[in-house]
């Protein structure tokens, strides 16, 4: 389904799914067998369940979602002048599939940094290739100040 991007990082811990309904239009989520959390993005809309669980969704609103819970159907009703986006997020399921580039062949912009590979293990993400080290800011021994220039983008 194009309404459903997912980002998967080349890493086990998590990835993240942005899903859009547009007014008029209903779309169920991917059944998950692991516990994920969704945060309303933008717009509004509701949700059943098979049990008739209904949930109304407004923007900053999350939820959590067990394991093994029935699919949820989004709706947003026709009447609204813009879609719902909810940012799914959950242990990474498709690792062996990253939608990342490697950090040595992507190209960087401005206010971007990455971070070398210094050894060939990661013990962290025993599932993850090699090529890709995750590091801490414990592990990068940073001192105060020393990314004062990075700009986070605010929502």
């Amino acid at each position: 389904d194009d309404r459903i991007m997912r980002y998967t990082p080349p890493t086990g811990e998590f990835e993240v799914m942005i899903i859009t309904c547009n007014p008029g239009e209903d779309i169920t989520l991917p059944p998950l067998s692991v516990p994920a959390i969704f945060v309303v993005l933008e717009g509004s809309g509701n949700t059943d369940n098979e049990e008739g669980q209904r949930l109304v969704m407004r923007p900053g609103r999350s939820y959590y979602i067990p394991e093994h819970c029935p699919q949820l159907t989004l709706a947003v009703n026709d009447s609204k002048r813009g879609p719902l986006k909810i940012a799914l997020a959950h242990e990474n399921q498709h690792v062996d599939e990253p939608t990342l580039a490697c950090a040595e062949h992507s190209k960087q912009w401005g206010g971007e940094f990455a971070l070398p590979s210094e050894s060939t293990s990661n013990p962290g993400t025993p599932r993850s290739p090699d090529k890709y080290v995750m590091k801490s800011v414990k592990e990068l021994n940073l001192k105060p100040g020393a990314l004062r220039d990075f700009n986070v983008p605010k929502l």
